[in-house]
C-alpha cells in the first residue's frame, strides 16, 4: 500500500521492518477498533453528534497511519490472503443469493410463505455486491 522497507533486517539501533510493521498495523487497526468503541459507548450515553466525531476521528487515524507510515504496511501474503477471502465471500454471497431468491420467489408463488421486503432488500444488495464487483473486475482488467 505505502512505499518502502520491505526487508526483514534494521540496522544497528534500529528496529527492525518487521517489529515496525506489526506496530504501524496495530495502530492502523486500533485506531478504527478504539472509534467504533468511542463511538458505541457514546451512542449509549446518547451523545450521538460526539459518537461520530469519534468514529471519524478513528478513520482519520486509520488513513493517516495508512498513508505516512515509513514501512510497506502489506505485502504479497498479505494481498493472497485478502484473494482467497474475498473468492470465499462472493461464493458465499452468490450462494444465499442463487438459493434466497430462487425460494423466496418459489414460496411465495407456491402461498406458502410471503418473504418480508427486508429480505428482497437484503437479495438486492447481494446483487449491488456483485455489479461493483463487475465493475471493478472489468476497471482493473481495462487498466492492466
Amino acid at each position: 500500500m505505502t512505499g518502502i522497507g520491505v526487508g526483514s533486517g534494521g540496522g544497528p539501533g534500529g528496529t527492525s521492518t518487521v517489529s515496525t510493521r506489526r506496530r504501524y498495523r496495530r495502530l492502523l487497526f486500533g485506531s478504527v477498533g478504539l472509534g467504533v468503541a468511542a463511538n458505541v459507548a457514546l451512542r449509549l450515553l446518547s451523545y450521538p453528534v460526539a459518537a461520530e466525531a469519534a468514529y471519524w476521528v478513528g478513520i482519520v487515524g486509520f488513513l493517516a497511519v495508512w498513508q505516512f507510515s515509513p514501512v510497506q504496511l502489506f505485502d504479497e501474503r498479505d494481498a493472497e490472503l485478502e484473494r482467497r477471502a474475498s473468492t470465499l465471500t462472493l461464493v458465499a454471497a452468490a450462494v444465499v443469493l442463487v438459493l434466497g431468491a430462487s425460494g423466496a420467489r418459489t414460496l411465495g408463488a407456491l402461498g406458502v410463505y410471503d418473504a418480508p421486503p427486508f429480505v428482497e432488500g437484503v437479495l438486492y444488495g447481494y446483487v449491488g455486491l456483485f455489479v461493483v464487483f463487475a465493475v471493478a473486475y472489468g476497471w482493473v482488467s481495462w487498466t492492466r
